[in-house]
């Protein structure tokens, strides 16, 4: 990946090159995307328009073959990019992906329309049945398939704005390891949100999860939690010293068990917004690492 990361801060030709071949090929426009990112925070926003521009042909065409995400990733991740370069503050980048993944929701929502439908009806049809073997009431049913439009569109939503930080941290990654070693993985250690904050998300989770189509907002309010809860995790594993292998199973235990762990990092972020288990964990003294976000200097 340096060597890629290399070729793109070659010149405008070699980065406008890659965003355009990674946005053509199917599945491989986060690498597009991370590409815009890199650019946009190592050069700026005015420098980088051409790259964007001309490199994200190929997504615009996907939009036209029925495939809006290449194009809506791309777009945030050089939207976070800027913040994250003209404010060097992670949380506010994780405050920021919430109204853009809401954005995304709504356009989804919109292009999406008849597959959407498609999907709420099949699962209407479907889910009735597994609820009713595992003991649900029947109010209780009712009440989830009502849910489920808003739910999916908000889901949909919140998973395109997590292909964007995403591509944001590895585009940031790249930077790092290009012009500043250790940055981006001293800054991810070291995010934590403020007891206000991860407060302030759970409440709109909790608060909307039950509120008609206002549950779009639900899944979108996790996201912050999530990856603020996977900070701290990756913080303990690194000031621990534990190796790798204890966040492999973190994420395959994400994948194959979502439905505990995932609720289970989101509490996580929020009670180290509270006692921050890092500052506790960390050695009293030792020479502090260089975490400059940007490695202008």
């Amino acid at each position: 990946m340096r060597a890629l990361a290399e070729y793109i801060m070659r010149g405008r030709k070699e980065a406008t090159l890659v965003v355009a071949i990674a946005s053509a090929v199917p599945l491989l426009f986060l690498l597009a995307a991370a590409a815009v990112a890199l650019v946009v925070l190592r050069r700026g926003l005015s420098e980088s328009l051409p790259v964007i521009g001309w490199g994200m042909l190929p997504a615009v065409a996907w939009v036209f073959m029925g495939d809006i995400t290449p194009l809506l990733v791309i777009l945030g991740s050089a939207a976070l990019a800027v913040l994250l370069r003209e404010r060097a503050s992670w949380l506010q980048v994780l405050m920021a992906v919430v109204p853009i993944s809401l954005l995304y929701t709504l356009v989804l929502m919109l292009v999406l329309q008849e597959p959407m439908a498609e999907l709420v009806a099949q699962l209407e049809t479907d889910l009735p049945e597994v609820l009713s073997a595992n003991g649900v009431d029947e109010s209780v049913q009712l009440m989830v398939i009502g849910l489920l439009k808003p739910l999916l569109a908000g889901s949909f939503g919140m998973f395109n704005g997590l292909m964007v930080l995403i591509s944001l941290m590895i585009g940031r990654s790249w930077q790092a390891g290009l012009y500043n070693p250790g940055g981006f993985r001293a800054e991810f250690h070291q995010l934590r949100l403020s007891p206000v904050v991860a407060a302030m998300f759970w409440l709109l989770f909790l608060g909307t999860l039950n509120l008609g189509q206002l549950a779009i907002m639900a899944p979108i309010a996790t996201l912050p939690l999530l990856i603020a809860g996977l900070a701290v995790l990756h913080g303990v594993v690194g000031l621990r010293q534990m190796g790798i292998q204890w966040l492999v199973v973190v994420y395959v235990l994400l994948v194959i068990a979502a439905q505990v762990v995932y609720p289970l990092i989101m509490v996580l972020a929020l009670i180290d917004s509270l006692f921050d288990f890092r500052s506790r964990l960390a050695p009293a003294s030792g020479p502090r690492d260089d975490n400059d976000p940007n490695g202008q200097d």
